[in-house]
């Protein structure tokens, strides 16, 4: 009798909304070496930083659920021990901090997340860490050009913290500053009980950004991903996104400055103190009295809705999110049925560089080789005709 042939296995591809489709949009060279092509960085600052305060962040929160701790403030030495031993954590990956001051920045940081942050948001977790994912399928528009047979591919994501909050029923979270700041942003008044995604990141509160599509636009796509994954397994609405910009807890003297700038201007696209405050005056009349001296912490009011980004989230906006999600994973397939096709073979004329966004090149130590990068740094000798 005749036998049939099992076809071959199929593997999905698979698609971080971290990882993959930020790290493609930041630059897409640099997501080559990094991503795919598993390049380690020699000096993973950023990586260290991230993942060290978000480690921390999720420990102080174990810690407080299990009953070992109180909700924060906790003494300093209770966080040194905390955050030595997530040190250590990281070293056995060889994930370390080579820059002692980013160390000293990273671990105040922390502090200041658990012991002013922690108050508000800790009572608020329903669950940390929770890992999300589904399959989507290839745009039609894109199955033409990739090398790859495949149909669908998978996305996946861990979102930091989601919220359950029955608004009416619980007394202890009436006051409480940061829900006060997502009700206040919502389109309308939220339902009795709802979910919140919460999503930290360990940069400073992004400015709009009139050319072309900026991070903050690209972060909300990541935020409506994230509610459309976690809607697959709850019947609670998703009805908003919080995303926490963790360095504007103790932001670096760079930031204040340039954040005294933007008051003078009065600019539109930056969130500023209050005219007549105490942070304003503080803001716009601070000296340093010796040299090394660092500005003093703005109210952490102020700071807090510096920290704190409210993405309002709607069925409408989550398609407009997955579009835009499907038409990035078609543009990573397409570069690399580029990369591969026999008549190429050339890695860098393959894939988008993004030589405009200073930190993305700072971090990249494929920069000295990179030919957008060259072209705007470095001078040239003017050419001689023949």
């Amino acid at each position: 009798m005749p036998l049939s042939v099992r076809p071959p296995i199929q593997a999905l591809p698979s698609y971080s909304l971290t990882s993959d489709l930020l790290g493609f949009l930041r630059c897409g060279l640099q997501y080559r070496y990094t991503r795919i092509g598993n390049l380690p960085s020699s000096h993973p600052v950023q990586l260290w930083f991230g993942q060290f305060i978000h480690a921390v962040l999720e420990e102080s929160y174990r810690q407080m659920k299990e009953g070992k701790k109180p909700v924060p403030p906790w003494p300093q030495a209770d966080l040194v021990e905390i955050m030595d031993r997530i040190d250590r954590r990281l070293a056995a990956r060889n994930i370390r901090c080579w820059n002692k001051d980013s160390e000293v920045l990273g671990r105040a940081r922390a502090t200041a997340a658990v012991n002013e942050l922690g108050p508000v948001l800790f009572p608020l977790i329903n669950q940390a860490e929770v890992r999300v994912r589904g399959a989507r399928p290839l745009p039609d528009a894109v199955k033409k050009l990739i090398s790859r047979d495949i149909e669908r591919y998978e996305m996946l994501g861990v979102i930091d913290v989601v919220t359950e909050i029955e608004l009416f029923k619980n007394p202890k979270l009436r006051g409480n500053k940061l829900l006060e700041l997502v009700v206040e942003d919502l389109p309308k008044a939220p339902p009795p009980e709802f979910e919140v995604i919460v999503d930290y990141k360990g940069m400073k509160r992004p400015d709009l950004d009139p050319k072309g599509t900026s991070f903050k636009e690209i972060y909300d796509w990541q935020v409506h991903t994230y509610a459309h994954l976690r809607g697959l397994l709850t019947t609670k609405d998703v009805i908003a996104g919080v995303l926490v910009y963790l360095n504007e807890l103790v932001p670096t003297k760079t930031d204040f400055f340039a954040l005294r700038k933007a008051c003078k201007a009065r600019s539109r696209d930056v969130l500023l103190p209050k005219p007549g405050s105490a942070d304003e005056d503080t803001l716009l009349n601070w000296k340093a009295k010796h040299d090394g001296d660092e500005p003093p912490l703005l109210s952490f009011d102020f700071r807090l809705s510096r920290a704190i980004r409210v993405v309002p989230i709607n069925e409408d906006s989550i398609q407009k999110s997955l579009a835009a999600f499907d038409k990035t994973v078609g543009e990573i397939e397409v570069c690399i049925a580029n990369e591969a096709k026999a008549t190429t073979k050339k890695l860098m004329s393959s894939w988008p560089r993004n030589s405009s966004h200073e930190p993305t090149c700072e971090a990249c130590d494929s920069k000295t080789y990179c030919p957008d990068y060259g072209a705007i740094t470095c001078p040239r000798v003017p050419g001689v005709k023949p």
